[in-house]
């Protein structure tokens, strides 16, 4: 509810301060059902004006009223505590352990604060003892800062952009004007937290980074922030080197176990993977003797001088590392029976029935090429007009 136009640091001319007052009076002097309120004027503060908490809808016979800090009646959050509430009698006032020095009534139901900042910022409350009991009414006042303090862009500065593995430390400074402001730190969009390897300083002003890691680099800023507004630095960036860690050799066909399996005229392609910065170089051995280089190493026809054990190497100006042997060799040949393979049982004949049919198969054989010759003779003289039969069927 804005009761009043006047800017900031003025309450205006003494005829608006007049309507103000009877606006106010017009109010309390006709509650009405109305529920107890406060209204802040100005209702949208500045840095370092006055602000004045009214209370409105006031209800009769009150005995005393109390301001707090929050929303919680508790005498730690007291400001001010006023016995005699009489609207025509001045009003005591027995401060408590929230005021500031700041804060004064200027009459029992209205609470002006000095020279306001963005620290006061936040909820306040007005407890009345009255003969129906206890009444309450809260506000919230959110304080801006001027516009001639905006805040300004950190800078941001590191020791090292480039840094070794497990041996560097980096550490990152935010600069800032105001010493007041808070600062978070981060990596691409992850909040930076202190613990183990990073270490914030008291102001968080530092983030020191010990022993990094590979997983430590990327773009780095700070941001700095009060009550109403943020501002976020250029960002920097961090590169860690480091050596190959484990070397894996991938295979086509699949190896097991060390062992890769192919039949001659085929091929076999063998894969280097690791990972390194700056990015390694690779290099392949045949049974201890360099064969080849690059990440892949293809054999397009298999013979038996491509067969051994094979390693790859990867190596920067860190360090480097081989991987573990692949033997390439024949497939094997399934292991020969040692057992004897027993014949299939065969039925004989012997004594008098073996010459019977001995001679029973002899006299076949000579009646069908017999009757062969016969045919042949008989086709021949009918061929030249004869006429012959034949008895053998």
């Amino acid at each position: 509810m804005l009761l009043s136009s006047d800017p900031p640091h003025n309450w205006g001319s003494p005829w608006k301060r007049f309507l103000l007052t009877a606006t106010l009076l017009s109010l309390w002097a006709h509650p009405g059902s109305a529920r107890l309120s406060i209204v802040t004027v100005p209702d949208r503060p500045v840095e370092g004006d006055n602000v004045r908490l009214t209370a409105l809808n006031l209800p009769a016979h009150v005995h005393n009223a109390t301001w707090y800090t929050g929303l919680q009646a508790r005498y730690p959050d007291m400001i001010t505590h006023c016995v005699s509430t009489s609207q025509v009698d001045p009003c005591v006032q027995h401060v408590g352990p929230a005021h500031t020095n700041r804060e004064i009534l200027t009459s029992w139901n209205t609470l002006e604060i000095g020279n306001i900042a963005p620290s006061d910022s936040g909820f306040y409350s007005l407890v009345l003892n009255t003969d129906s009991g206890l009444q309450k009414a809260s506000t919230y006042v959110h304080v801006q800062r001027t516009h001639t303090e905006f805040l300004l862009k950190p800078n941001i500065s590191v020791n090292m952009n480039v840094a070794l593995e497990s041996k560097d430390s980096v550490v990152f400074t935010c600069h800032t004007v105001e010493d007041s402001l808070r600062v978070l730190w981060y990596n691409g969009g992850m909040l930076l937290q202190g613990g183990e390897r990073l270490e914030l300083s008291n102001n968080n002003r530092t983030l020191t980074i010990r022993s990094v890691r590979r997983y430590d680099q990327g773009l780095y800023f700070c941001r700095v922030w009060n009550e109403s507004d943020y501002k976020t630095s250029d960002t920097v960036v961090l590169t860690v080197i480091y050596g190959p860690g484990a070397v894996v050799t991938l295979s086509y066909p699949q190896s097991s176990q060390g062992i890769l399996e192919s039949d001659l005229n085929y091929s076999v392609v063998l894969d280097c993977v690791t990972s390194a910065n700056p990015e390694p170089q690779f290099t392949w051995s045949l049974n201890g003797k360099v064969c080849g280089t690059g990440e892949k190493h293809i054999i397009r026809r298999l013979t038996p001088k491509d067969l051994g054990n094979y390693t790859c190497t990867a190596q920067n100006n860190v360090g480097q590392l081989t991987s573990p042997p692949i033997q390439v060799q024949l497939p094997k040949t399934p292991p020969e029976d040692t057992e004897p393979i027993e014949p299939d049982p065969v039925n004989s004949l012997s004594g008098v029935p073996a010459i019977c049919l001995t001679v029973a198969g002899g006299a076949g054989l000579i009646t069908f090429f017999g009757c062969m010759l016969y045919a042949g003779i008989n086709k021949k003289a009918l061929q030249n007009g004869r006429k012959s039969q034949c008895g053998c069927f």
